[in-house]
């Protein structure tokens, strides 16, 4: 399917290109950046409902959003139906648009809470929680596997219950638990979903330029977008037909949001981690790379991208 318009829920995008939630990386800074690169919604880092009900002030600094993300969609993880009930409570998260949930995430430090992908062995609960979310009248999207064990494949079962729970729109990641994000994906799977559903399916995972895009975009009804944009944020300008951008004032403006909205610290070590990305297939770049780390201040490292990346 190609790029067209998307309607989740009561809630119409620009169109169907969704930037992934990526813990460490899609903070409000990127998050803004992709979504006027032309990114049709843009999603949270992931976001625990339990540092919520803790009032956990790291947790609630994660929910800011910028005038760019329009509509707003937060991603949220627990494991207990009663710690969404108790954070929708707060009022914290009136703000957003759309609810997702993340059933996806491998990391050992989720998923031994129960929380992640290890919701897909409790699909009862998985549901639950998608019927809390639901009574909001917001639309509720979940982020999922297409299993836990390596060669599981519950992928339709669990997608069908989470429809009939009140899932708007549902985001398979082709690979399972134990594959994490290493070996090859069954896009036939994202397909076979979205054959069983009645509302959109949206394939995460490998669309890095518009070759994996067009091998992909049969399988689906949206795209959802991470190391792609990552690369380069202007993936959604190429996907929707518009122009590449070049790199430099892409990391010019990024370097101006963190600076925006964060302290330097924070900006400093977070854009060290972005050139490992930016910088993908460039050449000439082994210099700036050893410099950059050890840049203490935001001028500095200004500096530098000034000096060694301004013809790329």
């Amino acid at each position: 399917m190609p790029v067209s318009e998307l309607k989740i829920g009561n809630v119409a995008l620009k169109n169907n290109l969704i930037l992934a939630p990526l813990a460490g990386y899609t903070d409000i800074a990127f998050r803004r950046l992709c979504m006027e690169c032309g990114a049709g919604l843009s999603v949270t880092e992931m976001v625990s409902v339990k540092g919520l009900c803790y009032k956990n002030k790291q947790t609630f600094e994660m929910l800011r959003t910028s005038e760019a993300e329009v509509p707003t969609c937060v991603q949220l993880f627990g494991s207990d139906p009663s710690d969404f009930k108790q954070a929708l409570s707060l009022g914290v998260l009136d703000k957003f648009d759309i609810f997702d949930i993340n059933m996806g995430c491998p990391v050992n430090k989720v998923v031994k809470n129960g929380e992640g992908s290890a919701l897909l062995k409790t699909p009862d609960i998985a549901a639950a929680i998608v019927s809390t979310l639901a009574e909001t009248g917001k639309p509720v999207t979940v982020k999922m596997r297409s299993g836990f064990k390596a060669d599981e494949n519950v992928a339709v079962p669990f997608a069908l219950k989470m429809q009939k729970a009140g899932a708007a729109m549902v985001t398979v990641h082709a690979r399972t638990t134990a594959q994490l994000y290493g070996g090859k994906a069954d896009y036939n799977i994202v397909g076979e979903v979205r054959d069983a559903l009645d509302i959109p399916v949206t394939l995460s995972g490998d669309i890095v330029d518009f070759s994996s895009f067009a091998e992909r975009s049969s399988f689906a009804d949206a795209f959802m977008i991470g190391r792609g944009a990552l690369i380069n944020p202007s993936i959604f300008s190429v996907l929707t037909g518009g122009q590449e951008s070049k790199k430099y004032p892409l990391i010019k403006r990024h370097l101006a949001y963190l600076e925006e909205y964060f302290n330097e610290r924070y900006a400093v070590v977070t854009i060290r981690k972005f050139f490992a990305y930016y910088l993908k297939g460039e050449r000439g770049t082994k210099e700036f790379k050893n410099l950059i780390y050890e840049a203490q201040s935001l001028a500095e490292v200004n500096r530098l991208v000034d000096k060694y990346l301004s013809g790329i």
